[in-house]
């Protein structure tokens, strides 16, 4: 029994010793980063007992106003790093540790970042171009978009992304700045001039079906087929017809024909005839009453 005890006594003396005389070469778990050097042999310039390497002792070198922006010397940095020092000044909540690792080895590059978006607070965690607008695609949709990255995206990944056509504003109706390479291949399609947008028929809740029904205007026969360009300028724009371009449709013969049953407001064709059937005329008895009038 005595034997034994002598035998711990000796080894805890000699460990606690170690300890004292050797810490770095005892108890700690690795090499630390370069810059640390001259504190490997201080355990309690990091840590504290029971707590581990608590915030207050990293911030009693590594000033949060200054990080990025100036050394733990007090000298400018020549490469300011702006977002690292926005960073650190947006997460005062939070443990040095949380994120970032040591005893990994002499170089910073070797320490293991454990960075989440959810320690930030709600509206730095909105303001994603605050620390990211390099990474800003250059692309077409997002040159014209002003809203913060969090509108489309998740801070866990950059895809899949939730984009909402609304956030376009002005620029909502000019489809074919950003589809302009997905335009149709059909006969229809093809005819339609660049000037004329997709919302003339189509809206952004879904491409189909079409929104646009030709027969709320005007309803296509044997006779009047649905060719576009037979009555519309298919480069400027489908809100602007006429129904001069068929042989038996001249600005003359129509006046003569339209002021001999005394209608004098005939410019606006598609008002009256929703079709090419003569006897289906929309109010032309209201009309000549009116004019009669």
């Amino acid at each position: 029994m005595g034997r034994n005890f002598t035998s711990f006594a000796i080894t805890f003396v000699t460990g606690l010793a170690a300890i004292l005389l050797f810490p770095y070469y005892v108890i700690n778990p690795g090499v630390v980063i370069e810059d640390h050097l001259k504190i490997k042999d201080d355990c309690f310039a990091c840590h504290t007992l029971g707590e581990g390497a608590v915030k207050d002792k990293c911030t009693g070198c590594h000033n949060l106003n200054a990080i990025g922006l100036m050394t733990t010397d007090g000298i400018d940095r020549k490469d300011k790093n702006i977002r690292s020092n926005t960073l650190h000044n947006s997460v005062p909540g939070i443990q040095c540790f949380d994120c970032h690792t040591e005893h990994n080895g002499l170089s910073r590059e070797n320490a293991t970042l454990k960075f989440r978006h959810d320690v930030l607070s709600g509206d730095t965690r909105k303001s994603c171009i605050n620390c990211h607008t390099p990474e800003k695609p250059a692309d077409e949709i997002h040159s014209i978009l002003k809203e913060e990255c969090s509108y489309c995206h998740y801070t866990g990944t950059w895809k899949p992304s939730h984009f909402k056509h609304s956030l376009l504003g002005d620029n909502l109706n000019e489809c074919s700045r950003c589809h302009a390479n997905m335009k149709p291949e059909d006969t229809l399609h093809k005819g339609l001039g660049n000037e004329i947008e997709c919302v003339s028929c189509h809206n952004t809740d879904g491409w189909k079906p079409s929104t646009f029904d030709h027969s709320n205007y005007f309803r296509f026969d044997r006779n009047h087929p649905s060719n576009c360009a037979s009555c519309h300028d298919m480069n400027r724009t489908l809100k602007t017809y006429t129904c001069y371009n068929c042989h038996e449709h001249t600005p003359s013969r129509i006046a003569k024909k339209h002021l001999k049953e005394g209608i004098t407001d005939f410019e606006n064709c598609v008002k009256c005839h929703k079709t090419g059937d003569k006897k289906e005329t929309d109010g032309r008895e209201d009309r000549r009453k009116r004019d009669d009038d």
